[in-house]
């Protein structure tokens, strides 16, 4: 897979005027591409005919792209419009034959089209811009893409998939300067496009960022999107990307690149935990970390997925081994089965050779919306279900009591722990690295030692409650410590812990309140959180607080860098960066203090910006997050579901076994390189027929309402599977 770019223009013609900056904007954009986004640049098609620019465009004898390269090509310079088409002027462009002397930017879509390319980005930095992306364009999209229907077969694996324009102004507009690729370069560069976890930036979520930094001039960046895949990437991968960073770490350490488990000690259930994995028995059900809130659940479980992940179990004799961590929190089933199905072929791997795939599961009990029973149960019912499959295991978050009326087959209680001397360590280390390894605090690690002991007796055995009164005394200087550590006159609790910690990162009253706004909205939220993409994030929290005057960026960034100890970043369905409270008890706090009726209010202000956005942008897809206010889609039935897991984990299985026959006997090779695997549904019909040739023919019906998963095993598939 490459990432093609291409910046062309031209500043120099014969008849038109001159236009300075095109040279030093075309080098920026290179920069750009080829720097912070990973594109590989082609040289510069700078000052060119149009005859020339067509055959460098058309490229030479090796001119085709790879079924999975992306193309951005980059047009800065004069555009013309005639007749009804939209040009791109080149140096030999004479005002009066733009047909003859310029290159219609309709024609560009065929050029590249021709070279196979599947997924296409026009930008267009050029007067007039609109009438040429979201006008011409798009004919001739309907064109091409119709020519690929009538003759697949000269187009083999080169049918657009993604077609993208961005254009740096409307129709009838001037583009001034360099102003859209300034305002196009500080959107890539903005965290508030995406922050660590989002793979890719949006292309509606730039141009609203573009279009932000253009607030006051005559000039409106827009695009349009004429197919889409749904890739991954997308056009602009983000920059800001950290492979390996957990969702619902506190931003401190999500930031900082760590996995955020601030993790110390807990040996003896890391232990309990790399037996119940190792064991070569069927575990009988899924695993369950219980304890009680703030017991540290979720820490252990992140500490023990970076455990199998660095392969500290193959001491113990396991083969390859597949890992998922999925937080469900606000989440329902179909979000978690959709995760699973992005590793399949991985684990379809390692459970051939012998693996493990391990499923890790947190926040189970508040999976579904708040004071939802049913959602968590579905999930524990599907789950228990995979562990039928021995070699799949299964371990989730949950307080005790709800885990042990959901069929749990094991569990690691952290309530039947002592924790002292765990506890001493990380308040120690928290005193010292309050945002993680490499933070400062101005406390030494001997200063900590000393004042770690008093901390874990105020937090009287509570993980959260510890973290919270370590992160408030760690922004004392050592020397004012015990003043501060002595004030509770009666035990802390979480719910003043957090208040404590809060009001001391605020310079006052007035910041105070506008970070309790922020992150009240963020506590009535649902699903992965609300994203800060084109402002969704101070627009709905505006809206949800009948403010005056909307929130601004600036406060948006502010309260997130107050918040980073409380705050988590997480990716919402459309792939963005979203930001939920980091714990639970969080939440309830600001709910607790939160004016009557907020729950309504928010879900109001998120149809209201919904239909808003609907009626301003009507050729947009619509925001995943205000169409759904941040559910997940309608739940499937539990035993459809299951069915089709069972189908799925069949299908490994027969895999499994064609592998092991084969090689125990090789002539079944020669006789059947082959085989069809196909489940279906308990009634389906298998019908044989032959032809007066004596060709047989197998037809299978599925009954009403069931479908079928269909797979070809070959014997080089049995051979990659049986390590041969």
């Amino acid at each position: 897979m490459t990432y093609w770019f291409f910046a062309a223009g031209s500043g120099t013609y014969q008849e038109l005027d001159p236009i300075d900056d095109v040279p030093d904007e075309l080098r920026r954009m290179n920069g750009l591409f080829e720097t912070k986004l990973l594109y590989t640049a082609a040289p510069e098609l700078s000052e060119r005919s149009a005859d020339a620019l067509r055959k460098e465009l058309a490229g030479g004898p090796q001119r085709g792209f790879e079924v999975d390269d992306t193309v951005v090509v980059y047009y800065s310079g004069h555009g013309l419009r005639a007749g009804g088409r939209h040009y791109l002027a080149c140096t030999d462009t004479v005002h009066a034959a733009p047909a003859a002397t310029a290159l219609a930017t309709e024609d560009l879509v065929r050029l590249l089209a021709e070279r196979g390319v599947r997924r296409l980005l026009l930008v267009l930095h050029t007067c007039h811009a609109g009438a040429g992306g979201a006008e011409a364009v798009r004919d001739v999209a309907r064109t091409v893409l119709g020519e690929f229907g009538q003759r697949p077969e000269a187009y083999l694996k080169q049918q657009l998939v993604s077609f993208s324009v961005l254009c740096s102004s409307r129709a009838y507009e001037t583009a001034v300067g360099q102003s859209f690729s300034h305002a196009l370069e500080a959107a890539v560069n903005d965290e508030a496009c995406g922050g660590v976890l989002a793979k890719k930036l949006l292309l509606e979520t730039l141009v609203d960022h573009v279009n932000g930094r253009l607030k006051g001039t005559a000039q409106h960046a827009t695009h349009a999107t004429f197919l889409s895949e749904g890739s991954e990437y997308g056009f602009f991968p983000n920059p800001r990307y950290r492979k390996g960073v957990q969702e619902g770490a506190p931003l401190t350490q999500q930031r900082a690149g760590h996995d955020g488990t601030g993790f110390v000690g807990r040996t003896a259930a890391l232990e309990r935990l790399d037996a119940w994995l190792n064991s070569p028995a069927a575990p009988g059900g899924w695993l369950a970390i219980t304890g009680a809130p703030g017991s540290g659940k979720s820490t252990l479980l992140r500490a023990f997925h970076r455990r199998v992940e660095e392969r500290v179990t193959r001491a113990y004799g396991v083969g390859p081994t597949v890992t998922l961590l999925v937080d469900v929190r606000h989440r329902r089933l179909e979000y978690l089965s959709s995760r699973m199905a992005e590793t399949r072929g991985s684990a379809r791997a390692a459970l051939a050779a012998g693996g493990r795939f391990v499923l890790l599961v947190d926040g189970l009990e508040e999976a579904g919306q708040p004071g939802d029973d049913d959602e968590p149960r579905r999930i524990a019912e599907w789950m228990k279900a995979l562990t039928a499959v021995p070699q799949i295991r299964v371990v989730a978050t949950a307080s005790k009591w709800p885990a042990r009326q959901m069929g749990v087959g094991a569990e690691v209680d952290l309530d039947m722990e002592d924790p002292a001397e765990d506890m001493t360590a990380y308040a120690a280390r928290l005193l010292v690295e309050p945002d993680g390894p490499g933070s400062g605090s101005g406390w030494s690690p001997e200063e900590a030692r000393t004042a770690a002991p008093d901390i874990v007796r105020l937090a009287r055995g509570n993980h959260l409650l510890l973290r919270l009164i370590a992160l408030r005394t760690a922004m004392a200087p050592p020397a004012d410590d015990a003043g501060h550590l002595d004030q509770h006159t009666e035990p802390p609790t979480v719910t003043r812990a957090f208040w404590d910690l809060l009001r001391t990162r605020c310079d006052d009253d007035q910041e105070f309140g506008t970070v309790c706004q922020l992150l009240t909205s963020l506590a009535f939220s649902r699903g992965a959180g609300l994203p800060r993409a084109s402002g969704l994030w101070s627009r709905v929290t505006s809206r949800a607080s009948d403010m005056p005057e909307p929130l601004t960026e600036e406060q948006v960034q502010r309260v997130l860098d107050i918040g980073a100890p409380l705050v988590a970043e997480c990716v919402d369905p459309a792939g963005r960066s979203a930001y939920r409270l980091h714990h639970e008890s969080y939440a309830e706090a600001l709910r607790d203090r939160a004016p009557k009726g907020m729950a309504e209010r928010m879900d109001r202000a998120l149809r209201e910006e919904r239909d808003e956005r609907a009626a301003n942008h009507r050729y947009r897809p619509s925001d995943p997050y205000p169409e759904d206010l941040g559910g997940e889609p309608e739940p499937e039935p539990v035993t459809k579901r299951l069915a089709r897991t069972a189908a799925d984990l069949a299908d490994t299985l027969i895999r499994d076994m064609y592998a092991r026959f084969a090689v125990t006997f090789p002539s079944w090779w020669s006789k059947f390189p082959e085989t069809v695997v196909i489940t279906s549904p308990r009634g389906s019909e298998i019908e044989l027929t032959t032809n007066a040739q004596g060709r047989e023919t197998v037809v299978v019906r599925a009954p009403q309402g069931g479908g079928m998963d269909i797979n070809k095993v070959s014997r080089w598939d049995s051979r990659e599977s049986s390590g041969e």
